[in-house]
């Protein structure tokens, strides 16, 4: 390498200059440091190669890791020579190197109209931690929140504007809560029972909070939102690795659909940029189609 700086350091440098949020950038930093204890133990961490990368590119491929793992970590490493060979600090030995080939349908699953009726009504309301776990769940399924926008939510968020409910939403990456959605009174109503109960209701505070003892009050992480609709799954017997808190927002996308409303709603709906997007997510109706085996069958027929 043209610098006289340990790997690290240039990794830190690399990291400090990328314009990405706080969470890619920690992903970043993981993935590069996996990679770099790697170096030091199978390549030249000083001088590293291009049959070093490919070599990395193998490893992971046997590793048994996702292809969305190693596809990010390999990502990473590009953006890592890329960054190097700009500042004239070492040739980006990574350029080129493809990731494996990926499945571009959508992994996770959705809940039949049955399953919904018994999530929702697996949970006891009779708490106030109950009450905001319905709230959370029929949020979820009513207006297709992922569990990091349903984190955010805070009291002034869910509010009647033009004598309608109506929910601001601060998405993925986005910094601030520039989406306005409606909902019904079903959407809410559970909310209003769950606001009821809490004794602070400043429209600044967090909405969905915390009520152990420990930690009252406080506002929920994202990944207990998770744990909490995964725990009630269970709780009905839904185990599948395919049906997740995320699955939730895909049951909305599907019924949706399957209702008849059109694809360029559902975009808007689910906030995504691309069309493409909403694509792959409602491809899983596809992928039923194939398992119904109806055009299989017409080939029989005509047979």
């Amino acid at each position: 390498m043209n610098s006289d700086k340990p790997i690290l350091v240039l990794l830190d440098e690399f990291l400090a200059n990328h314009d990405v949020s706080e969470n890619t950038r920690k992903k970043y930093r993981d993935s590069l440091h996996f990679f770099i204890a790697w170096l030091t133990r199978n390549g030249d961490v000083k001088n590293p190669s291009r049959p070093n990368i490919l070599a990395y590119k193998n490893y992971l491929t046997k590793s048994g890791k996702s292809q969305t793992t190693i596809d990010n970590y390999l990502v990473s490493v590009r953006l890592f020579f890329d960054y190097l060979e700009k500042r004239g600090i070492h040739d980006n030995v990574a350029a080129g190197v493809h990731s494996p080939k990926r499945y571009h349908g959508y992994r996770r699953g959705y809940l039949k109209p049955d399953q919904v009726g018994r999530l929702l009504g697996s949970v006891n309301r009779d708490t106030i931690i109950g009450k905001r776990d319905y709230a959370i769940i029929n949020l979820m399924l009513r207006a297709g929140l992922r569990c990091i926008e349903v984190s955010r939510v805070n009291v002034k968020d869910i509010r009647i504007e033009n004598n309608k409910w109506v929910i601001y939403v601060q998405g993925k990456f986005h910094t601030d809560k520039d989406c306005v959605m409606s909902l019904t009174d079903k959407a809410v109503d559970p909310v209003k029972i769950y606001m009821n109960e809490l004794d602070d209701t400043e429209e600044r505070h967090p909405l969905f909070r915390n009520h152990a003892a420990v930690s009252s009050d406080t506002r929920i992480t994202p990944t207990t939102v998770s744990r909490i609709v995964k725990r009630y799954m269970r709780a009905i017997n839904i185990n599948s690795e395919r049906l997740t808190a995320h699955s939730l927002r895909h049951t909305f996308a599907i019924t949706l659909y399957k209702s008849g409303v059109p694809l360029n709603e559902i975009k808007a709906l689910l906030r995504h940029a691309r069309i493409e997007t909403t694509e792959i997510y409602l491809s899983a109706i596809e992928e039923e189609k194939m398992l119904e085996g109806a055009a299989v069958h017409k080939v029989d027929k005509i047979y």
